[in-house]
């Protein structure tokens, strides 16, 4: 029955359930979170969510009222979308040959033409929310991006939540096979990537992607 459905497969499975709301539901309160997923995802009524939680009907539906406010205050207002008169295929498929491009040549600039300058960049479960270009990159080089110890990217093209996605793979110095890094799900505006959500390479088998590739088969 649906009460007896496991909530993460059900959220997991509803392809209308985007990363930017897997990302969001994070700045809410276990409450409203559980709110959220039992009311507005699930279909449960605020009495049955308010037997599951021990509490009262009033409190969830409280719940659910302030997790809706910071859902509208912070879920992207806009859908992907191109210029006018571009093919949206043909558009997507170049910018994202240039992120592979700029990823695998570890070429920081070229990154500068492909996002937007006040992108967003996330890495959940971890709640902190860098805004900005530059602050993004500098991140990415205070991790090592681009130096000899951090080694090289192989990418993977896939999708996420009916959104582009860009699998990495890494070569440490003296590695025998690339391994799965990060999975970043892209959200483009305008034929500019405008936010970027990062995941850990344990992901990858969800997409039908192996967590390992052999130096050889690998190399790019």
């Amino acid at each position: 029955s649906q009460h007896d459905a496991d909530p993460e497969t059900i959220v997991l499975s509803r392809e209308t359930i985007e990363i930017a709301f897997l990302t969001v539901i994070q700045f809410l309160t276990p409450q409203q979170r559980a709110a959220l997923i039992l009311c507005d995802v699930l279909g449960w009524s605020a009495k049955e969510a308010a037997g599951l939680l021990d509490v009262s009907t009033a409190a969830v539906n409280s719940a659910l009222q302030r997790a809706r406010v910071t859902l509208q205050r912070r879920l992207p207002s806009r859908r992907p979308e191109w210029p006018p008169g571009e093919d949206p295929s043909v558009a997507e498929r170049e910018l994202l040959k240039k992120i592979v491009d700029a990823s695998e040549k570890a070429d920081l600039e070229a990154f500068t033409s492909i996002i937007r300058d006040d992108a967003i960049f996330r890495m959940p479960p971890q709640p902190d929310i860098v805004v900005g270009r530059d602050a993004m990159l500098k991140l990415w080089v205070d991790a090592g991006f681009g130096s000899e110890r951090f080694g090289r990217l192989r990418c993977v093209l896939t999708r996420a939540n009916l959104q582009p996605a860009v699998a990495n793979y890494v070569l440490r110095p003296g590695d025998a096979a690339w391994r799965a890094l990060a999975l970043d799900v892209l959200r483009i505006e305008e034929g500019i990537i405008t936010e970027i959500v990062t995941f850990a390479g344990t992901v990858f088998p969800r997409f039908g992607l192996p967590l390992t590739i052999d130096e050889q088969v690998g190399t790019p």
